[in-house]
């Protein structure tokens, strides 16, 4: 055991010094820097800067239900948003490992409307006209049942080799997959209208009323949260629109609260600002996604029922 003599004059000794500012340099340079610095430059679109107070966003993945899906729903949101629960203090360590989650405060407009105006403000009216194309070139959304159009799914993911977060390696080796088909499962609502797992699809409908499917969201909730899993669009279809169709259907859904499995939902979360692109980045803040912090000390409570 070292006396705190010892300590005090290793402490003293310049090149210790000098070693250990320089060992603290080279972590910020290699695992700090990096992440702040695309945090800083993106919080600064929004107006905002490295040391801004966030909103927070206290989530309740279990929301007082007591359903036999907790387990299936709750664990699996949890892993998800915990690299993303970036609180206002922390650790360097923690900051360096750690994002800043793009969340929608559903309760900051009190219909569909309300949201669309704000997209058409930020965007000019671009998001809006674009969707509107979508619709007039014959794509229509709507739920799909669970393992349908497999094939098209598979297909679809590797239709661009570079998607907003990188190049996607097995994209440009894709082959065939006989043993998958596209087949049309009847839609099922879930049991449980506070956890649950739905996927949306966007499709193509010609002339003669055949159907291609070109884009699909895969969404899951958790009591008060509802988080994208993944958002896709075909690569030869996303200059006609559909992806911003698809998000306006998903709204229009989410906030018009019309099915009980609307019901209650505060937050939407896709991801983070700090992931991915510029363009992927953009797209989040013209939707209305904006950084938040998430308290999740309520969560880690309800998680202990399933240790």
């Amino acid at each position: 055991m070292h006396s705190p003599f010892l300590l005090s004059r290793l402490a003293g000794v310049p090149a210790l010094n000098r070693a250990w500012r320089k060992a603290k340099a080279t972590w910020k340079r290699s695992f700090q820097w990096p992440l702040h610095a695309v945090r800083k430059s993106r919080l600064h679109k929004y107006g905002l800067t490295s040391r801004s107070p966030l909103p927070v966003a206290r989530l309740h993945l279990r929301d007082g239900c007591a359903c036999r899906s907790l387990a299936v729903f709750v664990r699996p949101s949890w892993d998800a948003v915990r690299p993303l629960a970036r609180m206002r203090a922390g650790a360097p360590v923690a900051q360096a490992l750690t994002q800043t989650a793009a969340v929608i405060d559903l309760n900051a407009f009190p219909d569909f409307m309300a949201w669309r105006k704000q997209v058409s403000k930020l965007t000019q009216g671009k998001y809006h006209r674009s969707a509107n194309k979508a619709r007039r070139l014959g794509y229509v959304s709507r739920f799909i049942g669970a393992k349908s159009y497999e094939r098209s799914l598979y297909e679809l993911t590797g239709s661009k080799p570079r998607r907003s977060k990188g190049i996607l390696v097995w994209a440009s080796l894709i082959a065939p997959r006989p043993d998958l088909v596209d087949t049309r499962k009847p839609m099922v609502w879930p049991s449980c209208p506070r956890h649950w797992r739905l996927t949306w699809g966007a499709f193509h409908v010609d002339e003669s009323g055949g159907e291609r499917l070109a884009a699909f969201a895969k969404l899951m909730r958790s009591g008060d949260l509802v988080r994208v899993e993944s958002f896709i669009g075909h690569g030869a279809a996303l200059t006609d629109g559909v992806t911003k169709m698809l998000m306006f259907d998903i709204m229009e859904w989410l906030l018009e609260r019309d099915h009980p499995c609307a019901e209650g939902v505060r937050y939407f979360i896709h991801g983070s600002i700090e992931e991915g692109g510029i363009g992927l980045f953009d797209w989040k803040r013209y939707l209305g996604f904006v950084p938040m912090l998430l308290d999740v000390a309520d969560a880690l409570q309800q998680l202990r029922l399933f240790d």
